[in-house]
């Protein structure tokens, strides 16, 4: 009898240890791109170009929505008190504080790019925009009297190659362009440093000190900046089909190619 209710506990227990693991998974469907602050917030872009804040314990803390410009391509909260938005096919950009709260919005294509790609924050108050239209990186500087361009740099001088780029990303110190599986590697004032070959697009991709860590299908990346060696290449532990992949000290955010943004603790 007693080795009965022992086996019918140990069922029960396993039953809601499965029920509870499956509970600490979320989702969010429908989602084109996010990022994450220094903070652990987490901030979404949905296709329906409706925008979340989400702090580290799931609770959603900021919505806004701007409805007539059609779904937008990236977020970008590196700076967290300057959240960027981007619509590239319109060439929007639109410039929000860290609740949300649009402050304003720039016309790209107006300004004189004539195919604004892609666009990060720079460490001096300024904007990098990416036009692939004439394979240039410039800052823009807003100020009360306007935007003006501080500085353009025709990468195909420099790297002798067409360019598509996928992500623009900063640490405040360096810039990393993911151009497919090659990383292209500048300091915060635009200099080129160096080029990292991976074996496939990155699905994750950050900037730790003079470190740039970047992971693939198939494998795990390590390279310090300051030197030309090889990166470091570790095996992958599993292969997904995922669009993009963050971690967090207690979360990791996978965002999978039917837009849809998975969200579990780290250590499972």
């Amino acid at each position: 009898m007693f080795r009965n209710y022992l086996i019918s506990f140990l069922i029960i227990c396993c039953l809601l240890c499965g029920f509870e693991s499956r509970a600490q998974t979320d989702s969010i469907l429908n989602v084109v791109d996010f990022s994450i602050d220094g903070f652990e917030n987490l901030y979404v872009a949905k296709k329906n170009s409706e925008f979340l804040k989400i702090n580290s314990e799931g609770k959603t803390l900021r919505v806004n929505s701007r409805k007539d410009l059609g779904a937008p391509t990236s977020i970008n909260a590196e700076n967290p008190l300057r959240i960027l938005i981007f619509y590239r096919e319109q060439g929007w950009l639109i410039v929000a504080d860290n609740q949300l709260a649009f402050q304003f919005e720039i016309d790209l294509k107006q300004i004189g790019f004539t195919d604004p790609t892609l666009t990060a924050n720079s460490f001096d108050g300024g904007i990098w925009v990416f036009d692939r239209g004439n394979g240039t990186l410039n800052k823009i500087m807003l100020s009360a009297t306007g935007i003006q361009t501080a500085g353009t740099i025709d990468l195909r001088q420099i790297l002798f190659t067409e360019l598509n780029p996928q992500r623009l990303i900063t640490d405040g110190n360096y810039l990393l362009l993911s151009n497919n599986s090659t990383l292209y590697v500048f300091d915060r004032y635009g200099t080129y440093i160096r080029k990292i070959e991976l074996d496939d697009e990155p699905i994750s991709l950050n900037i730790e000190g003079t470190q740039v860590n970047a992971s693939t299908h198939k494998s795990v990346y390590s390279c310090d900046i300051r030197y030309l060696s090889e990166p470091s290449k570790f095996e992958a532990m599993k292969q997904t089909a995922m669009r993009k992949s963050a971690v967090t000290r207690s979360k990791l955010y996978e965002l999978t190619p039917r837009d849809v943004l998975k969200i579990s603790p780290s250590g499972k």
